[in-house]
């Protein structure tokens, strides 16, 4: 029989005497037994008896054994905090320690005692009390060579939340996830694109000895980077590469700000035209095939910003490394004879002709557009010059021209009328510029899909995508010498009215400071034949002519001007969103200023409602393009510039003299290269 059975039975005689007893009780009294009576009270009281020692017995065993739960419990929840492989740490609202694990002790690398303040335990400022107890966080914290996960979470010490709020810190050891992770990322691999960019003119005048030399000195050179970052390279072309490394050379190697670059440069030759390579980076792509794609692009806008360059992408962001020097002029003009007659066939198939420059043209802008409408004029084509309306430059042409010409006149029409001309046959040429964001007229460049670039400037990164044909060349001066070199081109014996020339010969002036800078032979071979057909001196002078304002208002931004660093002039300029003319009379400024002795860059600051408006110049020693390209800006080597909302002149400026700094400072360590070359050469 078991327990159950047996208390079962037990109960029931119990139950069978107590009413026995109780029968007995009641006959005794009704037939007057005395005998009858006692017997039933005493087996009556002896079941209570029974009964109440079997309670008294049964709760002694339940309390025993809920003690010894409680207790098991205790002896678990004990061993579980001690032996459980997150340290923990409880804080009271002061930042004393209350309590915590063996294992927390062991991850802080002290036996640190109850009542400890929190800034010993985890020193400040990564670790402030004050700020841990504001609310529930995630964080990872370093303590010696370990990295630990954080949990922090707050908690009641009291009845009184509002008042009495403590921390529990939980630490869980990540390191060997870290390392892995680390290890995971540095392994990744990363794939390059690398082109001897100046192939053939650095061919140029070598015989067969000299061209074999210096491809092997140029193949050594960039072996040796990929030695340094124990990568792979094949070559397949005459000037190209393929390069294979990891996550981590390339980290090496964008430390070093790709020496090769350097190493490429700075090799002699008998021609003594130093070779360049250009390289395209990708990595951070979910394949190898969409990460290949990635590298040629990359390498397709190195050579597009004028080579000798590295551009890398990681993932949708991209950066840029070298092009300290100028960008060497190309003596060939085969690309411009290609380009004239891909854009004659464009326009030949075309129902109308839209040429746009940039917002606030200069006479760049208004030159090459000129010369553009000149082509679509000759076809007989249905032309216009879509402008923005702003700034002094179309003003003064339109003053200077009006008695000579009003055959130009007429084809400048604003974003309005232009969009009511458009037709689905129309074709579209951005002249001066490549970015949408610079454009005259934006939604004329929405609504037309066919688009062709003519520009001088080095391409960037959010360059006009979907365009039938793109004609960049930083190595020309502006982009008027390169529509008059494709105008030799166009059509045979072309004959130049006295405004065609000379707009396209203003442009060129005015974009290489009257021959000063940015200047190649065939910038001297454009303005000959820009002469020879018609261009104006006088003219010229004309449209340079400042009225009392703009001359005042210049002057007083050049004696403001301060000398921040050796060779770096800064002027700052206050001005109001209305004064249309800023722009211009800043950069005039800026130009002004690089004439001064001893000054190698220029930067003059125009601040108004809106924001800050920079124009940067140099007289070739300093790369101002990078400088503004790090602040969302672009331009050339020489001329760059920027539009920052939102911020002042004041906030800006420690910025830009960092950035100053940085680049003249890699001048000098380029010249010091190159005297170091010329004494082991002499």
């Amino acid at each position: 029989m078991d327990d159950k059975s047996r208390r079962n039975l037990w109960q029931s005689v119990r139950i069978g005497v107590a009413l026995l007893g109780s029968a007995l009780v009641v006959y005794g009294i009704a037939v007057n037994q005395a005998i009858c009576t006692a017997v039933g009270f005493l087996s009556v009281l002896l079941v209570y008896y029974l009964t109440f020692r079997s309670n008294r017995l049964r709760e002694a065993w339940f309390n025993h054994s809920m003690t010894t739960v409680v207790r098991n419990i205790e002896r678990a929840n004990n061993y579980a905090s001690q032996r459980i492989p997150i340290g923990i740490g409880v804080f009271d609202k002061e930042g004393h320690l209350q309590w915590r694990n063996r294992l927390f002790n062991e991850f802080i690398a002290a036996d640190v005692p109850l009542a400890t303040p929190f800034e010993k335990v985890l020193p400040p400022p990564d670790n402030n009390f004050a700020t841990l107890r504001l609310r529930d966080a995630d964080k990872q914290i370093k303590i010696g060579d370990r990295i630990y996960k954080m949990l922090v979470r707050r908690i009641q010490i009291t009845d009184n939340p509002e008042e009495d709020t403590g921390l529990a810190l939980y630490l869980t050891d990540i390191t060997d996830r870290e390392r892995q992770k680390k290890r995971y990322e540095e392994e990744r691999p990363v794939v390059a694109y690398v082109q001897f960019d100046n192939y053939d003119d650095a061919m140029k005048g070598l015989n067969e000895n000299e061209r074999a030399s210096l491809i092997v000195d140029v193949t050594k050179a960039i072996g040796g980077w990929v030695e340094e970052v124990h990568g792979y390279f094949q070559k397949y072309t005459e000037d190209m590469f393929v390069v294979g490394l990891s996550r981590k050379g390339l980290t090496d190697t964008i430390s070093k700000k790709f020496q090769v670059l350097d190493r490429v440069r700075d090799i002699k030759s008998g021609n003594r035209i130093s070779p360049t390579i250009s390289i395209g980076v990708a990595a951070d792509s979910r394949n190898l095939s969409e990460m290949s794609q990635k590298a040629q692009a990359a390498l397709d806008l190195a050579l597009g910003r004028g080579g000798d360059q590295a551009v890398v992408q990681l993932g949708d962001d991209m950066s840029f490394y070298g092009a300290r020097g100028s960008v060497q002029a190309k003596n060939t003009r085969v690309r411009a004879r290609i380009v004239a007659q891909a854009i004659h066939e464009l326009m030949v198939s075309a129902d109308q002709v839209f040429i746009m420059g940039h917002a606030n043209e200069d006479y760049d802008a208004l030159g090459a557009a000129i010369g553009v409408a000149k082509m679509a004029l000759t076809l007989n084509k249905s032309c216009c010059i879509v402008t923005s309306g702003q700034g002094p430059s179309l003003k003064k042409l339109e003053t200077v021209s009006k008695d000579q010409s009003n055959r130009y006149l007429s084809l400048f029409v604003d974003e309005e009328e232009a969009l009511k001309r458009i037709t689905p046959g129309s074709i579209l040429v951005l002249v001066d510029h490549h970015r949408a964001m610079l454009s005259a007229a934006p939604r004329v460049l929405q609504a037309i899909r066919r688009r062709i670039i003519i520009d001088h400037h080095r391409r960037a990164e959010d360059a006009i995508t979907d365009v039938m044909l793109q004609y960049m060349e930083p190595s020309t001066s502006s982009t008027s010498e390169m529509v008059t070199e494709i105008l030799q081109y166009f059509e045979n014996k072309l004959q130049f009215s006295e405004v065609e020339a000379t707009a396209l010969y203003a442009g060129i002036l005015v974009d290489t400071k009257n021959f000063a800078v940015q200047t190649g032979e065939r910038t001297f071979e454009a303005a000959a034949f820009l002469r020879r057909n018609g261009a104006d001196p006088h003219m010229v002078s004309l449209l340079f002519k400042d009225d009392e304002h703009t001359v005042l208002t210049r002057a007083r931004i050049i004696t403001e001007m301060k000398q921040p660093l050796p060779g770096l002039a800064v002027a700052v300029h206050q001005c109001s969103c209305q004064d249309k003319d800023t722009p211009v009379i800043v950069a005039q400024a800026a130009d002004e200023l690089l004439t001064m002795d001893d000054i190698r860059a220029s930067v003059v600051f125009s601040q108004n409602e809106k924001g800050v408006s920079i124009s940067a110049r140099s007289d070739g020693s300093v790369n101002v393009q990078v400088m503004m390209e790090e602040l969302g800006g672009g331009g050339h080597q020489t001329v760059a510039g920027v539009q920052v909302k939102g911020v002042t002149a004041e906030e800006l400026m420690p910025k830009v003299l960092e950035l100053a700094k940085e680049q003249m400072k890699e001048s000098d360590t380029d010249e010091g290269n190159l005297a170091a070359g010329h004494q082991e050469i002499g």
